[in-house]
């Protein structure tokens, strides 16, 4: 599957539990998110949810927070301003129900604390992506994707084109 070219190229475990939650729309997507992370939470019994980010994947905070699992949620406070953008409505979210908001800036620490959340509830821990990138650089310097994909180092541009609001206007 394609899931597993990026388990595989990365060097990742697989995960224990593949939810398979895509609906025919988003409201089934969505339900399907919290009803099946809602049966894996129950079943495993986590000491806590580590939440990164503000994908849909994010709304199993909402099962979560039902079965008394502590929240912690990494990329806390981050926002745009958009309610068009489907990740704002999630941040809010996920951000709201945690029970501890890990914020990368200070910038978002203030959010959060303008919207309400106990400073006591929020951390600044700054980007994990440094530590991400040293400990992977090894393994990038090795790669081969360029010559797999014929590029020239320095004469190509990698553009990331997946967001809703980039693609569907």
């Amino acid at each position: 599957t394609l899931n597993d070219v990026f388990f595989d190229e990365l060097g990742l475990r697989k995960p224990n539990h593949f939810l398979g939650v895509v609906g025919n729309d988003l409201g089934e997507t969505m339900g399907n998110i919290i009803a099946e992370s809602y049966k894996v939470i129950s079943k495993e019994k986590p000491d806590a949810l580590l939440v990164l980010g503000d994908t849909n994947s994010c709304l199993a905070a909402v099962s979560a927070k039902r079965l008394k699992v502590p929240i912690f949620h990494m990329e806390a406070g981050n926002r745009c301003f958009d309610q068009n953008v489907p990740e704002e409505i999630n941040r809010k979210i996920v951000d709201h129900v945690s029970d501890i908001n890990l914020a990368y800036t200070e910038h978002s620490r203030r959010y959060l604390l303008s919207e309400g959340i106990r400073k006591e509830h929020i951390f600044v821990t700054g980007s994990p992506i440094k530590e991400v990138l040293t400990k992977n650089m090894d393994m990038i310097e090795k790669s081969d994707i360029l010559e797999k994909l014929e590029l020239e180092k320095g004469k190509y541009i990698l553009v990331s084109a997946h967001r809703e609001e980039n693609i569907d206007n």
